[in-house]
């Protein structure tokens, strides 16, 4: 086999392996990369919530907070998105909560599609007319549900995280969606940048972790360690505080305060993908390889991980 053959099977192989990568976070949007840039599920005391594909976790949130409704603007012409939706009504079935489909293209902002404004206006005039509690979705939370936003806005309905606080508080809301767009963009020093201008009565306990994780990132752990204790001293079992300094203890070596912090996280999110692979790297570290293994293959059945599955390819070596 001479070296050209060689390198184009490398080649072949190495793009099917991206291919199949890529596919599996599409096809599992509940994962550490994806939740970046997907924006968080919004007041869920409004009428109409909005907010990205929803997993078992925020079915049952929405359940729980009398949604009789849900309205998803996936398109099944898109292949994963035809995967997604499917598993979303078997999930909506599961918990009880009627689902109507008005499907919508867009990559990126970028609409595309003879049908976007006719299901964008569907969807609208349902909404207008539903008497109850809905949630308004699409991949990500952000672009395609703007398009029936605006249109319900037009007809004077709010909708959305900042629907029942208008006046004061909405600058702030405008300024926390901007520094967690900065976050999902890597810009940290952006992000806190963005925090710093929204008034002091005015910064919400996601402003406040938000601030701990940018830190965090920028490697000033000592800073981002203090507001996470300071929301634990208020609020002990806060899964983004708990995890948060499950991570500064991981990154300082310390195990023992990292095993314990996702413990917690995990009392309170026990699906949270994030909790058990922090966990696994814990007891991993601390040579408890039984035990890092079940952790991390909890965390793989949440959300795929390169890192993690390697981690756990290790440990069965090692057996």
């Amino acid at each position: 086999m001479t070296v050209k053959t060689k390198i184009l099977m490398f080649g072949g192989f190495a793009a099917v392996l991206f291919a199949v990568s890529g596919w599996m976070v599409l096809v599992n949007p509940d994962n550490p990369f994806t939740r970046l840039f997907s924006r968080k599920i919004s007041d869920v005391d409004a009428r109409i919530i909005i907010g990205p594909y929803p997993n078992d976790k925020d079915f049952r949130l929405l359940k729980s907070n009398d949604v009789g409704m849900v309205i998803s603007l996936l398109n099944p012409e898109i292949p994963y998105e035809a995967v997604l939706l499917k598993e979303e009504k078997e999930r909506a079935e599961r918990f009880g909560i009627p689902m109507k489909s008005y499907p919508m293209s867009s990559i990126l902002g970028q609409r595309f599609g003879d049908s976007y404004d006719k299901s964008a206006d569907a969807a609208a005039q349902l909404i207008a007319s539903y008497p109850g509690k809905v949630y308004l979705h699409c991949y990500l939370g952000m672009h395609r549900i703007q398009a029936v936003r605006d249109r319900l806005s037009a007809m004077g309905i709010d909708s959305g995280t900042y629907s029942v606080r208008q006046g004061e508080r909405s600058q702030a809301g405008i300024l926390l969606d901007k520094a967690e767009a900065l976050f999902a963009q890597g810009q940290y020093t952006e992000t806190i940048g963005t925090l710093d201008q929204i008034p002091e009565p005015d910064r919400t306990l996601a402003a406040v972790l938000l601030r701990g994780w940018s830190l965090y990132r920028l490697g000033r752990i000592e800073e981002a360690r203090k507001i996470f204790q300071a929301v634990l001293a208020d609020e002990p079992e806060n899964a983004g505080a708990n995890s948060g300094l499950g991570y500064v203890a991981l990154r300082e070596g310390n195990n023992t305060l990292a095993e314990e912090s996702f413990r917690k996280v995990l009392t309170v999110e026990p699906e949270n993908a994030d909790a058990h692979g922090g966990l696994g790297l814990a007891l991993y570290r601390s040579g408890r390889l039984e035990e890092a293994a079940q952790s991390i293959e909890q965390s793989l059945q949440y959300a795929p991980n390169s890192e993690l599955r390697g981690i756990l390819e290790q440990i069965r070596g090692k057996r």
